[in-house]
């Protein structure tokens, strides 16, 4: 059975040659020149994490050689595995400071992750004037009921990212209008300590019985997991999300091909994230 919640800080790794070569290295070459693309380090360090730990996973619970594993994409950006069907399904979600996967087996499952910081071109009350449409009105309630904006921030962005770990589950992706989804939040404060499940869904009014939804805090993220009830109703207890290192992020990983420099040195030359060039801008 597989039962995976992984999750690993990107911001905090600062990887050297070595790892960045080696990182290369173990992804497929089409991954690496789209790596290659990304503007700033946090975005490619992100990116290059999310196919690390989809090799992993599939390396660990298939047969399937790590050297021999082939990943795409479907039309919707959503990864899969082209060698063979898999008896589980996953899925990857990366934002602020972690990337995150969660897999299950024997159903389809979705995750998604934002970090609970304040909106960077706006105001809280300007901010949710521009989501207003994304939320129905019971949802807006719930979020606008602290008088904290913080805390109101908090509740956003837990029903975004139950929202869309609901819409990547499905692998719909951009188009799905979220405001059919009307979430109901059981409990408004999300321990640390463990998940919560007692989160219920309506889709245009109608209850959606047959889905599990995991809420999880991590440091100053959180997380949201959506995957169906299995076919025989064994579902197995949620449980945290283990934060992984770069030790265990390639326990097992194979290199695909030599060592090539120039991936190297793109990677130098990318700026490390959009608040640090703002600021290297104003000084």
């Amino acid at each position: 059975m597989v039962h995976v919640r992984w999750a690993f800080n990107f911001t905090a790794w600062r990887p050297g040659q070595t790892e960045w070569a080696f990182c290369n290295q173990c992804i497929q070459k089409e991954e690496r020149e789209r790596i290659k693309k990304f503007y700033f380090t946090k975005d490619a360090k992100a990116a290059m994490i999310g196919r690390l730990l989809i090799r992993k996973l599939v390396a660990e619970h298939t047969d399937i050689p790590y050297k021999d594993i082939q990943l795409s994409r479907t039309e919707k950006g959503r990864p899969y595995v082209v060698n063979k069907s898999l008896p589980f399904d996953f899925n990857v979600s990366h934002q602020g400071d972690y990337a995150v996967i969660g897999a299950e087996f024997d159903t389809i499952i979705g995750t998604d992750v934002m970090k609970l910081e304040p909106p960077r071109s706006s105001g809280v009350g300007k901010f949710f004037d521009t989501m207003n449409r994304q939320f129905s009105e019971d949802e807006w309630k719930i979020i606008k009921s602290p008088t904290m904006e913080t805390d109101q921030l908090k509740l956003f962005f837990r029903h975004w990212c139950l929202k869309e770990s609901y819409v990547k589950a499905l692998g719909i992706g951009i188009g799905f209008e979220i405001h059919r989804l009307n979430f109901k939040l059981s409990t408004l404060n999300l321990p640390s300590d463990r998940p919560l499940t007692n989160t219920t869904l309506k889709v245009d009014n109608k209850d959606e019985k047959d889905w599990i939804f995991e809420e999880h805090l991590l440091d100053n993220h959180c997380l949201a997991v959506a995957y169906k009830k299995k076919q025989d109703d064994q579902i197995e207890a949620s449980k945290n999300f283990s934060i992984l290192d770069y030790q265990t992020i390639i326990q097992g990983a194979v290199p695909l091909c030599d060592p090539e420099d120039q991936y190297w040195k793109d990677f130098c030359d990318k700026p490390e994230n959009p608040e640090l060039l703002k600021k290297s801008n104003k000084s």
